[in-house]
């Protein structure tokens, strides 16, 4: 009797467990979550890692004009993955119900080298196409847009908090967008202005940072392909670094 109550605690702290490992966002439409153009977070070396995956799966679809219920969708499998990175779902199956918005979670710690590494996510619809019959496996899908760039450990640590600094945007070369870390002594208003390769100005942007290390995302997806300036202004002093976009 005893091992059998020890059997149902270990297996409800297991399954309570899997439960907790994510949360799904709150969508509206159906699809994956983040999406293509907003992509993964990035990484940084020695330090916890998690990104969320919110899957929404609609209760039906038309292939070749004829309406299919979706059973589920299933996730077979995530690679490319920094080492030290894994994934788990919600169901724990990576069965992903038609009509209901779920999800996975990819998390650890990684400390491979400082790159980007290109992912490889395959998934499976399972329709069913006629009342009472079991679902069947329709095509596996193969999506190759998202992956997770590995920044350095002291990236951010780097910035001196008694002075006003900037370090390199992070990616350097950029695609979809990337991040720029700068440091305030105290609460101030910025200014971010971005010239291309000739000095012609792009954008100009006016934010408010705080005392501390601050990041503001630029976006550069529409950027043509190039090399750029972004100066930093708090009022007093400016700093320049380069930027490079590369699609």
């Amino acid at each position: 009797m005893r091992k059998l109550l020890l059997l149902l605690i270990s297996v409800y702290f297991c399954a309570n467990s899997a439960f907790a490992q994510c949360t799904p966002a709150a969508v509206s439409n159906p699809g994956i979550y983040p999406d293509s153009a907003t992509n993964f977070l990035p990484a940084y070396q020695g330090s916890p890692y998690e990104q969320l995956i919110t899957v929404k799966v609609p209760l039906d679809t038309v292939a070749a004009g004829i309406p299919i219920q979706i059973a589920y969708i299933e996730l077979n499998s995530i690679t490319g993955l920094p080492q030290g990175l894994s994934y788990s779902c919600l169901p724990s199956n990576c069965k992903f119900p038609g009509g209901e918005t779920n999800c996975a979670v990819i998390n650890g710690t990684t400390n491979d080298p400082v790159g980007e590494y290109p992912l490889t996510i395959k998934v499976t619809p399972w329709v069913i196409l006629a009342p009472g019959t079991p679902p069947i496996a329709y095509s596996q899908q193969t999506l190759t847009y998202y992956k997770i760039i590995v920044n350095p450990a002291n990236a951010i640590q780097s910035l001196n908090g008694n002075t006003f600094s900037v370090i390199q945007n992070i990616p350097n070369p950029s695609d979809h967008s990337c991040e720029i870390f700068y440091s305030l002594t105290s609460k101030s208003d910025v200014e971010i202005k971005l010239v291309n390769a000739i000095g012609k100005e792009i954008q100009k942007i006016k934010t408010n940072g705080n005392a501390g290390v601050n990041k503001y995302e630029l976006n550069t997806q529409n950027l043509p392909q190039g090399i750029y300036f972004y100066s930093l202004y708090n009022g007093k002093e400016v700093i320049t670094k380069k930027l490079i976009v590369s699609h």
